[in-house]
């Protein structure tokens, strides 16, 4: 064959159909896989010595947030030290279209998505776009460090042609535009559409409204992902994703289903044996958000109804009067119900620190905890950190996923990492989603499922679902995007081990990453190399 531009020698060969692994070596040339042998005989400029390694398919994250991020910074270290080679962004609803650039930064703001700082710095210095395919260009200009493909998002669609967040049914004038721009959007490369039914606006949609949006994005061959209405019930939610699927005829991605509910998992899988096609993402393991002050203030905004048109001033100010507290208490689903569960960090002050506002309350006498919640929004210290649900989440807890769902051949990893600015990461984070590939890998090996297994899940099906047609398996004449995994190294510290303190803590044990055939991690160190594409609807 010659010379190749990159050897593989001697790893564990998981190609990403569930075969069984073997020992070989992957020759590759340019962007492409060229040649998968018990043993190649070669020069290459780079040989990489992979024995005692996992060599498989760079993994596809399909539930990430990445779309504003990525205009910032290119590199990607949190998915290429878990070995994720593409990520599908857009998800919840949230896109980045329609009409152009500063009409989506006014909806992830009042969504509480980015912060006003955040809205202006990307206007400022970013370039703008007014269409898909404009926000795309971008991101090939700038460069990315992994594959990028994206969504609709139904929220920004509906708020934009409906001038707002209206709870009612689009007239016919407003329904003509939102499948107008989703026509658009799917004509000039969206992978699909997602939808955010318990976030505002679009839960504001019937299911007969989703149905006619997702049958536009069927008639191109694409996705409809659902974060669905898991405030009615989790079963319930996710049938209305199977009957949003079976009525449209688009491919159903359910995400970020809890394992807590075994039984939704068993009727995706019931669904799919009738012949939807039907898939599953799931966070493996979760803590509480962690959310500066000023982050959560913000977000009671996004999801007030009362509050929602006054603004962040608007908060503040009704923080400050009973009246005002009672309406922040009315829509604040945010805060949950346990106070237990929800922790003071960051605080500098070592009489309540990494206390729950139980405990606070307790120790100060006051009957009432939500007052002492309420009490320090309104106090003028900004660095607080609320955890919102402490180290183990009750959707997504510490411990291993029923069987059922470890032995259902849909699931797949969406590791939903929180998106906060890349410029001030403590302000919204996240102790968990970041390992998310490891912690699933761990947890499933431990269950009993093969290797191979977890990673068809994590590569070719996802590859599969959104029909990216040269990724996903390690073949001859593939995209060599590929991940070398030292499995027994493979690991990310759990909600008793981290840091709380830290918010950008890497997974271990991934040794090197490819995209595109070029190196983007070296010995487990990023490299700017910038090979990553825009992936594009292929029908």
């Amino acid at each position: 064959m010659g010379k190749y531009d990159v050897l593989i020698k001697k790893g564990f060969i998981v190609d990403g159909t569930g075969k069984p692994g073997f020992i070989g070596d992957i020759g590759i040339k340019e962007d492409k896989i060229v040649k998968i042998s018990p043993e190649i005989q070669g020069e290459a400029e780079k040989v990489i010595n992979a024995q005692g390694e996992m060599v498989s398919p760079g993994f596809i994250d399909p539930h990430v947030h990445f779309e504003t991020t990525a205009l910032h910074d290119g590199s990607f270290e949190v998915f290429l030290k878990q070995g994720v080679t593409t990520t599908i962004n857009g998800n919840c609803g949230h896109s980045v279209t329609p009409l152009d650039s500063a009409n989506v930064y006014e909806y992830y703001y009042l969504n509480g998505l980015i912060t006003e700082e955040a809205k202006e710095k990307y206007k400022k210095e970013q370039p703008s776009w007014n269409t898909f395919e404009g926000y795309c260009n971008i991101i090939r200009e700038k460069g990315i460090n992994i594959n990028l493909g994206l969504l609709l998002g139904h929220g920004t669609i509906r708020w934009t042609a409906m001038g707002g967040s209206k709870d009612r049914p689009p007239t016919p004038e407003e329904e003509q535009d939102i499948l107008r721009y989703i026509e658009e959007g799917m004509e000039q490369g969206a992978l699909g559409i997602s939808t955010g039914l318990s976030y505002i606006p679009s839960r504001y949609a019937n299911t007969e409204e989703i149905i006619k949006c997702a049958k536009v994005v069927a008639k191109h061959e694409g996705v409809y992902a659902t974060h669905a209405r898991y405030y009615e019930g989790y079963l319930e939610s996710t049938l209305e994703a199977i009957e949003i699927g079976e009525k449209s005829g688009a491919r159903v991605q359910v995400s970020h289903l809890t394992a807590t509910s075994p039984e939704s998992f068993d009727a995706v899988l019931e669904a799919s044996k009738k012949g939807l096609e039907i898939v599953i993402d799931t966070i493996p393991r979760s803590t509480g958000h962690c959310t500066r002050k000023d982050r959560l203030i913000q977000f009671i905004m996004a999801v007030s109804s009362e509050l929602f048109d006054q603004g962040v001033e608007g908060v503040k100010a009704a923080l400050r009067t009973p009246e005002g507290r009672k309406l922040v208490l009315e829509d604040a689903y945010i805060f949950g119900n346990d106070m237990n569960q929800v922790f003071v960090i960051n605080t500098g002050n070592a009489e309540i620190e990494y206390k729950s506002i139980q405990e606070i309350a307790n120790e100060q006498g006051i009957e009432d905890p939500q007052q002492v919640l309420l009490d320090l929004l309104a106090d003028d210290n900004d660095q607080y950190t609320f955890w919102l649900g402490g180290p183990s989440r009750k959707d997504f807890p510490i411990g291993p996923h029923p069987k059922n769902i470890q032995d259902n051949p849909l699931v797949m990893v969406g590791t939903d990492i929180i998106f906060g600015e890349p410029w001030d990461v403590g302000s919204w984070y996240e102790l968990q989603r970041r390992g998310g590939f490891p912690i699933f890998m761990n947890m499933y090996r431990e269950g009993g499922v093969a290797v191979e297994e977890i990673v068809r899940r994590n590569t070719s099906l996802a590859a599969q679902q959104f029909r990216i047609k040269d990724r996903g398996i390690l073949q001859e004449g593939m995209k060599a995007d590929i991940a070398i995994i030292h499995l027994d190294k493979y690991h990310y510290p759990s909600p008793t081990e981290i840091d709380y303190t830290n918010p950008e803590v890497n997974a271990e044990g991934v040794e090197y990453v490819l995209v595109n055939g070029k190196i983007a991690l070296e010995e487990g160190n990023v490299l700017k190399t910038y090979a990553g594409e825009v992936i594009v609807n292929q029908k």
